[in-house]
């Protein structure tokens, strides 16, 4: 069973305050107009997977954190969660925590990590309105190939830094199991040793003996028995985790020694002739195989003579060289990765701690020091991480300065903290019973540590083993092999544009890796009968924006199994009515196994897939919404999905004349659109694809009229539009001055609203309530469900 979405929590994110959404494994289509809340749904789902917000990120003046929150709230109040399918698991994510998830659903988090399960407009028109450079970055996001955009130095740093992170989550491990060890108090090989260990402990205090480590929980509950003051339980847990986590200090010297090392290395490969030597090194590679292979006697760059032999020796040199300096820049990269994980392991602390001495007043002046030094903190990681990459110099002095001042609070903290649980005036069998306690679930913290870095470990041993084979062939096989992931997928993108356009003029859509450039995507198609066109050159906006949706769709069918979630936040904008039935059509048939999360402020597009889902028989599978109003202090309003004769019949109810008689237009132009497509109306073209009543209603009725048989279906379908054709509404309609609808008595707008209805009734069959449609082969009208055991029907002329 595939993974799904059961229900999503939001709080304190972008314009909702609060918003929860029962999803229960199913899609949801969810209609709002612009500026009602849809976008937030959909970027907080986003920061919960991938920790970002897309169009947050590189631009100026704009930030997750200062923009991320509700105006209303602080970061800290941010917290975004999401219940799984199978098996009820709970994650969140805050802005000091990510969620962790357990073995089930690592794949499906490997996906959405990524953030290529969802596709905005915008993204679109990366794929198609881009350069090919960009286009190609765009795509190799959503198949996973981005870190091979680079020549040989750039595959090179990819191994390099996995093979910093093996040996960081090998330390990492040793460091968790010693740490384990001095816990209990024996030396722990592997964590399968720690029951029996923990359970000496406990048989020498006479208490009851465990067994498992996922009975913690429990059995500290049946312990604690024991202890009077119930009460203030959950403090004396709290300040047990400051003491544990406020024991030891933040920054060790050690940390900082191992960043002065790499500053050293550093400093060397910055000098000015070292960095000129590394950022030429592609233009000699490529330079070198330019006059071997060409056999030139000119220099390609600046045309002189050359004397060919001696030059290609020198440029040998000065590569071999580099690669020196290469190999240099290497070991910075795999050095640099402990270092920087030490350190980001020092933030993610801080940024506990401050959230758990948050509820102590008595700790609140130590809550904003840690605060300011979190943030100084976390921008001192990015001057390292930039120093690994070779653009700046580390500032150490800066480091050893915050050491010094945060342990200094640090200490102040573990002090404050321990006074408190001493004011508290446990007895000290209390204290006994509670210190085993402590104990226990201090253990059961570090072997959960101790996995979920195992676990790292062996991803990145995995990762590392394949960027080192594929490394030294890489320069050579690197445009073949992402050619023939697009071929691959071509076939999808062709079939999913064909669904889209049938017997149109545009075929053959070609990705190619471009010929003579080092990471660069073009997208050729045949148009009007010529090849090889760019699709820009001759195809419509519209066309444009469904050819980007189809290729993100078979990216996506090809490159995100194992994850199920699609979204699509209003992607559909430029494209017309007939072709977005068949965008509908093409989701509810060919992704029918995925859970959907589809936004929209159209409402054409909402009642199309509405349609197709009773169509196909899958109504069932969505949950559909509407955002009735938002407000800053609200949020969105959220409500079920009422069909429109319902909304028709209540806005009635409430003599709502004007809302009545508008909702029911809306119905009417929509209900000919269908009655044109299914009966093959001939109407005058539209260049936009935008019909009214006018244009629509007396061709309808005429097709009717000149079709059908004389019959019972003829002669009542007739009679409808002759009986929505008297109602004062409908001469407005037609009419060119169109009166003010408040002209009308409520009683006018219901004898419209239901001639209308009774139109709509008689072109559904009474057996599937699907619609009549005209089949030219067999001359017949019937009910379009081919399937139907009792269809209604009628011949034609």
């Amino acid at each position: 069973m595939s993974v799904k979405i059961k229900k999503i929590n939001i709080h304190a994110f972008r314009g909702i305050p609060d918003l929860e959404l029962e999803l229960d494994g199913k899609s949801l289509l969810l209609r709002g107009e612009n500026g009602s809340g849809k976008s937030s749904i959909v970027e907080a789902i986003e920061f919960f997977f991938t920790g970002k917000v897309a169009h947050l990120e590189g631009v100026q003046g704009l930030s997750l954190r200062r923009h991320g929150p509700h105006v209303n709230f602080k970061p800290e109040d941010v917290n975004i969660s999401i219940t799984f399918n199978p098996g009820n698991i709970f994650l969140s994510r805050t802005f000091a925590s990510a969620p962790s998830p357990p073995s089930p659903l690592e794949e499906y988090f490997q996906i959405t990590r990524k953030g290529t399960f969802i596709l905005r407009r915008s993204q679109i028109l990366e794929f198609i309105m881009s350069q090919p450079a960009e286009r190609f970055r765009a795509i190799g996001s959503i198949i996973g190939i981005e870190q091979l955009d680079n020549v040989e130095l750039e595959m090179m740093r990819l191994r390099d830094e996995l093979e910093g992170k093996v040996k960081s989550k090998k330390k990492e491990v040793e460091r968790l199991i010693k740490e384990l060890s001095d816990i209990v108090g024996k030396d722990i090989t592997t964590i399968d040793d720690v029951i029996s260990v923990l359970n000496a402990i406990l048989r020498s205090a006479g208490l009851p003996l465990i067994k498992s480590l996922e009975d913690v929980d429990k059995h500290a509950e049946e312990m604690l028995k024991s202890v009077k003051k119930v009460e203030i339980l959950d403090k004396i847990k709290v300040l047990n985790e400051i003491l544990e986590l406020t024991k030891n200090p933040l920054i060790t010297k050690e940390t900082v020694g191992e960043l002065t090392s790499l500053n050293e290395k550093i400093r060397y490969l910055l000098r000015d002739e070292a960095r000129v030597k590394l950022s030429v090194g592609d233009l000699l590679e490529t330079g070198r195989k330019i006059i071997e292979q060409e056999k030139l006697d000119v220099c390609p760059l600046c045309e002189q003579k050359i004397e060919r032999e001696s030059l290609l020796a020198r440029i040998n040199t000065r590569l071999t060289t580099l690669r020196d300096l290469s190999n240099k820049a290497s070991e910075i990269r795999r050095i640099s990765v402990p270092v920087i994980d030490s350190l980001k392991r020092v933030s993610n602390n801080l940024g506990v701690l401050i959230s758990k001495i948050e509820p102590f007043p008595e700790l609140s002046k130590e809550k904003e020091i840690l605060l300011g030094k979190l943030n100084s903190l976390n921008i001192f990681i990015e001057k390292v991480v930039s120093g690994k990459d070779l653009q700046n110099e580390i500032p150490v002095r800066e480091i050893v300065q915050q050491k010094d001042e945060i342990n200094q609070v640090i200490s102040s903290i573990y002090k404050i903290s321990n006074q408190l649980l001493k004011d508290i005036g446990l007895t000290e069998e209390e204290k006994r019973v509670l210190e085993i306690v402590r104990l226990i679930e201090r253990a059961r913290s570090k072997t959960k540590d101790i996995s979920k870095t195992n676990i790292e470990l062996m991803t990145n041993q995995k990762y590392l083993e394949l960027a080192e084979k594929i490394y030294s062939a890489f320069s050579e096989t690197k445009k073949t092999k992402i050619q023939e992931v697009y071929n691959i997928i071509q076939a999808d993108i062709q079939s999913f544009y064909s669904m889209l356009h049938p017997n149109e003029p545009h075929r053959n859509i070609e990705l190619m890796v471009a010929p003579g450039r080092r990471a660069s995507t073009e997208m050729k198609i045949e148009s009007f009968g010529r090849e090889g066109e760019d699709p820009r050159a001759l195809t419509s906006e519209g066309h444009l924006d469904s050819l980007g949706l189809c290729i993100f769709l078979a990216f996506v069918k090809k490159f995100n199994e194992g994850c199920p979630l699609v979204i699509l936040d209003d992607v559909i904008t430029t494209i017309d009515a007939n072709h977005r039935n068949k965008v509908a059509e093409l989701l509810l048939r060919e992704f029918k196994d995925y859970q959907l999360i589809i936004t929209t402020h159209d409402g054409i597009w909402y009642d199309q897939l509405l349609n197709f889902q009773r169509a196909l028989n899958v109504q069932d599978d969505f949950i559909n919404m509407e955002i009735t109003w938002w407000d800053v202090n609200t949020g969105p309003m959220i409500s079920p999905y009422k069909p429109r004769w319902e909304k028709i019949l209540d806005k009635l109810k409430n003599n709502d004349r004007s809302g009545a008689g508008n909702e029911c237009r809306m119905y009417l132009e929509w209900l000919l659109k269908e009655i044109c497509e299914k009966m093959e109306v001939a109407v005058p073209f539209m260049r936009s694809g935008r019909y009214t009543v006018r244009e629509l209603f007396d061709p309808a009725e005429k097709r009717i009229e000149d079709k059908l048989k004389d019959g019972d279906l003829k002669k009542d379908l007739l009679n409808k539009f002759k009986n929505l054709k008297a109602t004062t509404f409908m001469g407005n309609l037609l009419s060119h001055d169109n009166p003010e609808i408040e002209n009308l008595s409520i009683e006018e707008v219901k004898t419209f609203c239901n001639a209308v209805h009774d139109l709509h009734e008689t072109f559904l069959c009474p057996q599937c309530r699907k619609f009549l449609k005209y089949f030219r082969d067999s001359k017949i009208v019937r009910c379009s469900d081919l399937r139907c055991e009792s269809p209604k029907k009628e011949m034609t002329k």
